[in-house]
């Protein structure tokens, strides 16, 4: 989870990462969602963000797809 600054601990990113090679990032921002309600009632305005080895697939708005590559490019 990444807060607003000034240490407000209001959430404004949640994310969660796989090690498998693909993950579908619409299936898993519908799960993060269901979780984030603990953090904040308004999940709507949270970003959120998939990472994952090679490829996130159905990457709907709002969710950032990270992989490998972009973490460890060269």
């Amino acid at each position: 989870m990444l807060a607003e600054p000034a240490r407000t601990r209001v959430p404004v990113l949640v994310g969660e990462a796989k090690w498998s090679r693909t993950a579908d990032a619409e299936r898993l921002r519908a799960r993060l969602s269901r979780k984030a309600v603990d953090l904040t009632g308004d999940v709507d305005s949270l970003k959120y963000a998939v990472c994952v080895r090679e490829e996130v697939t159905h990457v709907p708005e709002g969710v950032l797809p990270i992989t490998a590559a972009d973490v460890f490019r060269p």
